[in-house]
């Protein structure tokens, strides 16, 4: 095996790159910005990413399918929003752990039944889904002063950690590993690629879809839930446009982590080196002294490279399997003097 060959299947394995590119801007930023170099920093920054960073993957499961959803953004706000009412209304932590979660799993549901039962577009539908919820945030932010809930045990929750490192990373570490073996190890996970790859194949092949990709949205829902508990223990306060950016970022960070928006290719574990790109990129600015509003322009141009990379990758795997597979190729057979013979193809 060549140099050629090996980093040609390196750079086509789902992951590697970014996570070659988070290293390399990492350390890039640890030159240019001291602070970077700090540990604590480092792991602060990316326990404060970890709603964003979980609102990713679930983006990436329904991308992986084939759909897309627009927003869990809003609905991760929206549970932080509601947690911080239960807490306020003097229910206990796990209540209002429920409660929030609760609310990530409805919209999922919601998103979900809507597309499979009276098929409308999941892009219709996850954009109505977004507008709902944040008017539902907004409206509860205008009755309710959704902070002062002073809970100690609800507020380690996010702000606690375990030797050293963040319990928000803990949580995350947990949550991916879960998630990518429901993806790379279940039926599930293989009927979730089929149905991305091409629907009416895997509904030949007898793969119940509606089923699948109501799970996935609901997987989607369930994960966006628990990012607004971790949002809401983090903050301790919510306002009206908590989470509306977070739409456009989870889905950058699951495109340029590998994630297809043609669907039927990515991972868990991509997903979150794609939003952990993102928030390096936005920390390291931020240390430099860098403007956060450039931030919008690096994750609008990410997003372009994400997608022109993963057309690139699709056509050099398309190009690999051919000569895997074999190409026809015609070899001139000198005939003797006497005898004409033509043109033979012979497989390599």
């Amino acid at each position: 095996m060549n140099v050629r060959t090996i980093l040609v299947r390196a750079s086509t394995t789902t992951g590697l790159p970014i996570a070659v590119a988070l290293v390399t801007v990492a350390c890039v930023f640890g030159i240019l910005a001291p602070p970077f170099r700090s540990f604590s920093n480092i792991a602060n920054f990316i326990g404060n990413s970890v709603p964003v960073l979980l609102i990713t993957v679930g983006v990436a499961i329904v991308i992986i399918g084939g759909g897309i959803d627009l927003s869990m953004g809003t609905v991760a706000g929206l549970s932080a929003g509601v947690t911080l009412w239960t807490l306020v209304s003097g229910a206990s932590t796990p209540i209002a752990v429920l409660a929030g979660v609760g609310v990530g799993l409805g919209f999922g549901l919601l998103n979900g039944l809507l597309i499979t039962i009276f098929g409308i577009s999941d892009f219709i539908v996850t954009l109505g889904s977004l507008s709902l919820a944040s008017g539902a945030l907004a409206v509860l932010v205008g009755t309710t002063q959704l902070s002062g809930a002073n809970n100690s045990a609800f507020s380690a929750i996010a702000n606690g950690s375990v030797v050293g490192i963040p319990n928000p990373i803990w949580i995350a570490t947990i949550i991916v590993l879960l998630v990518q073996f429901f993806l790379g190890m279940t039926i599930f996970g293989r009927r979730t690629f089929a149905l991305g790859i091409r629907s009416a194949a895997a509904d030949s092949a007898g793969v119940r879809i509606k089923s699948v990709r109501l799970l996935t949205f609901t997987m989607s829902g369930l994960l966006a839930g628990t990012a607004g508990v971790l949002l809401a223990s983090q903050l301790g306060a919510a306002q009206a446009a908590l989470g509306a950016g977070f739409n456009l970022t989870a889905i950058a960070g699951a495109v340029i982590g590998g994630v297809s928006l043609a669907g039927g290719r990515g991972s868990a574990w991509a997903a979150i080196f794609g939003g952990l790109l993102l928030a390096t990129i936005q920390q390291g600015l931020r240390f430099m002294g860098i403007d956060a509003i450039y931030f919008t322009i690096v994750t609008g141009l990410c997003i372009v490279g994400g997608v022109v990379f993963d057309r690139q990758v699709r056509q050099l795997g398309l190009s690999i399997a051919r000569k895997q597979n074999g190409e026809v190729r015609v070899i001139r057979v000198q005939p003797p003097a006497d005898q004409d013979v033509p043109a033979t193809s012979v497989g390599s």
